[in-house]
C-alpha cells in the first residue's frame, strides 16, 4: 500500500465530519485523531489542518487570499480586490488577509488558490530588465 498524503487525509476527515454535529461530530473527529495517532501522523497535524481548511473552502466556494502591498490599502481598494477575486474564482465569499512589505516599492501581490498575481512595481521592473537583457 502506498503512502497516504496529508491532503487525502484532510479530504477524508472533511467528508467524514461534513453535515455532522454534536456527539456524532465528536465521535467522527475522535476516530480521525485515533487514526492519526495509530499511523504516527500527529506531527503532521498543522499540514493536515491547512489542507482541511482548503478542502472546506473549496466545498463552500470560499477563496482565501493574501494581499501584500507596500503601504496600507484603503477600504475601497480592498473591497475592489475582494470583488475581483470573487468574480475571478466564482466564489461565494473571499477572505482577504492584508500584509505590508516595504520592499515592493508599489503595487500589490495577491496569493489565492495556489496562484500568485504579482502586480508590484518591483516585479514589473524585473520583467522589464529581463526583456531588455534578452532583446
Amino acid at each position: 500500500m502506498g503512502k497516504i498524503s496529508t491532503k487525502n487525509i484532510a479530504e477524508a476527515i472533511y467528508k467524514t465530519a461534513k453535515d455532522k454535529s454534536g456527539a456524532e461530530l465528536k465521535h467522527a473527529l475522535g476516530l480521525s485523531v485515533e487514526f492519526l495517532a495509530k499511523k504516527n501522523l500527529l506531527s503532521k497535524a498543522p499540514e493536515i489542518l491547512k489542507h482541511l481548511e482548503q478542502v472546506k473552502n473549496q466545498d463552500l466556494r470560499v477563496v482565501s487570499a493574501t494581499v501584500t502591498s507596500s503601504s496600507p490599502l484603503t477600504k475601497y481598494t480592498s473591497d475592489e480586490i475582494r470583488h475581483a477575486l470573487k468574480k475571478r474564482y466564482k466564489a461565494e465569499d473571499v477572505i482577504v488577509e492584508l500584509q505590508e512589505d516595504k520592499k515592493l516599492i508599489g503595487g500589490i501581490k495577491i496569493e489565492a488558490n495556489d496562484e500568485i498575481i504579482d502586480l508590484s512595481f518591483k516585479n514589473k521592473l524585473h520583467q522589464l530588465q529581463a526583456h531588455l537583457l534578452t532583446n
